[in-house]
């Protein structure tokens, strides 16, 4: 995790999310009683990573160690989630220094906007767009700039989002074949012409492009195509609606996608001997 917690004994337990309270803290009495960790008197704490154990283990808040807990972002999140069950004020300012932990306050404790860990969330992709859809639900302006250098949350934000086009990240989508099918396809609803270079690379996208976007032919993609059996033949089939010859030289090479191929389009065979295969004439 983030932040500047320190690993212990019983780290891996605390930040377990499968566990419930009551059973970390069974375990935690089991531990204490045989020993194998101790935290000293209460007076004696000076790090956020015991006065969190040590407000856990009473299962009450401890407003005499707060001003601890609240110098460790990630501390300061858990506090306020399994012991306050509500705002940490205190902890606010620590938690806004790092985009992780403020999604995930405004998401599990404030259900809603933490503006002071906004500038944070806004240097992350992945945090911008989820805090976009999952907090704010709609435009996060602030992270705008760094949704818009990656292909997969401009895709995302575009289309979960805004259920438009996200124009600054297009320049981003158009580097990746997936991302511009799919913004294309379910954005555009038409063709995306920045990102058919990339497309045109890749058989699948080609022939999905092709079918699903353009609703014809692809000319671009079709060499791509013409190098795949199967997508040779779902192209000829479910695109043209005839013969694709450039990828012929593929189909002929598999014998079910050869026979397919053949009764489709009515055509006859003639197997080329020792070559393999066969042509159609």
């Amino acid at each position: 995790m983030k932040g500047e917690m320190k690993k212990s004994i019983l780290g891996d337990l605390i930040h377990n999310k499968a566990l419930k309270n009551k059973e970390i803290k069974k375990i935690f009495k089991t531990v204490f009683e045989k020993g194998r960790h101790k935290i000293v008197k209460k007076g004696d704490i000076k790090i956020p990573e015991d006065a969190y154990e040590y407000a856990l283990i009473i299962d009450k808040p401890v407003p005499e160690l707060e001003n601890i807990i609240a110098q460790d972002s990630g501390y300061s999140y858990l506090y306020a989630v399994n012991i306050l069950k509500g705002r940490f004020k205190k902890g606010e300012d620590i938690i806004a220094r790092d985009a992780e932990y403020s999604y995930w306050y405004a998401r599990d404790v404030l259900k809603g906007r933490f503006k002071k860990g906004e500038n944070a969330i806004a240097q992350d992709p992945e945090l911008s767009y989820k805090y976009a859809r999952d907090i704010i639900e709609g435009r996060f302006e602030k992270g705008e700039n760094v949704i818009a250098q990656s292909p997969e949350y401009s895709c995302r934000y575009a289309i979960d989002v805004l259920r438009g086009k996200f124009e600054k990240g297009e320049d981003a989508i158009a580097q990746e074949p997936y991302r511009s099918y799919r913004y294309a396809k379910d954005i555009i609803r038409g063709k995306f012409e920045k990102g058919e270079d990339i497309i045109a690379k890749y058989a699948e996208y080609s022939y999905w492009y092709a079918k699903n976007v353009i609703k014809g032919r692809f000319e671009e993609g079709e060499d791509a195509i013409a190098q795949d059996v199967r997508y040779s033949y779902l192209y000829a089939d479910e695109v043209i609606k005839g013969r694709f010859r450039k990828g012929e030289n593929a189909i002929a090479q598999n014998a079910e996608y050869s026979r397919f191929y053949t009764k489709e389009f009515n055509l006859k065979a003639q197997f080329r001997g020792k070559k393999g295969g066969i042509k159609w004439i």
